[in-house]
């Protein structure tokens, strides 16, 4: 009895060791990737762990952000026990529809008030002086660029470190997520980490309730395109 006792603390503890590590990877990677996208140079030149295509494609982002936490879990859960459902809508309910609106309507006036906020206005140089072709080329290339973070960042929190946390600290772990993208969000300015913190803390407990990342990702999505035409136009 006694060693069954110890066996279980045994694998209790490598799975709350596993967990931990898991975690880790997440922190480390959004770390490394800032540090990277913004050519820091803190013990060693961080800009050298930046790869990008000339289309606007962040490969670096989307290994660290995508392609090796994905890869990392099914490693740890496998193919088979994986939720693939938090891809699809098959637990949408008719209410959410009505919730993505809301969000979509919220976004918008979100990105308007940017011409009213000048630390934001600053930080998003209008481009509607250029010519049509010149704004295809650049709605073309910040579509390409905003897939190929924005997919890794949406499976990171809602997701990757939402799985991981909520195993390790229960509720309170989800309520993390909210926090680390406010504090994310700093290095940006102060309107804009708080205009984060409110839309991860709608879309993180509508993942809770519906066990579900696509609406997150479609409601960031439409944010973000929202803003490339305002860029574009205002």
């Amino acid at each position: 009895m006694s060693a069954l006792r110890t066996d279980v603390a045994t694998d209790s503890m490598k799975f709350s060791l596993m967990t931990t590590l898991m975690i880790s990877y997440a922190i480390t990677a959004i770390i490394v990737d800032t540090l990277a996208t913004n050519g820091k140079i803190f013990i060693i030149n961080w800009s050298t762990f930046y790869w990008k295509l000339n289309c606007g494609f962040e490969v670096s982002t989307f290994l660290l952000w995508t392609i090796i936490p994905f890869t990392l879990m099914l490693i740890v859960d496998s193919p088979r026990s994986f939720d693939w459902q938090l891809f699809t809508c098959s637990r949408w309910k008719k209410i959410d529809l009505l919730i993505l609106f809301i969000i979509f309507l919220f976004g918008v006036f979100a990105i308007l008030s940017i011409k009213f906020i000048p630390v934001l206005r600053n930080y998003y140089t209008s481009r509607a002086n250029l010519d049509s072709p010149a704004k295809l080329e650049y709605a073309i290339n910040t579509i390409i660029w905003t897939l190929s973070w924005l997919i890794g960042w949406e499976f990171l929190h809602r997701v990757y470190l939402f799985k991981y946390l909520h195993i390790l600290f229960g509720k309170l772990g989800i309520c993390l997520i909210p926090i680390l993208e406010f504090t994310y969000h700093l290095i940006k300015s102060l309107p804009e980490a708080f205009a984060m913190l409110i839309f991860s803390i709608a879309v993180t407990y509508w993942c809770y309730v519906r066990k579900n990342a696509l609406l997150p990702f479609l409601a960031h999505f439409f944010i973000e395109i929202t803003l490339l035409l305002f860029v574009l136009f205002i």
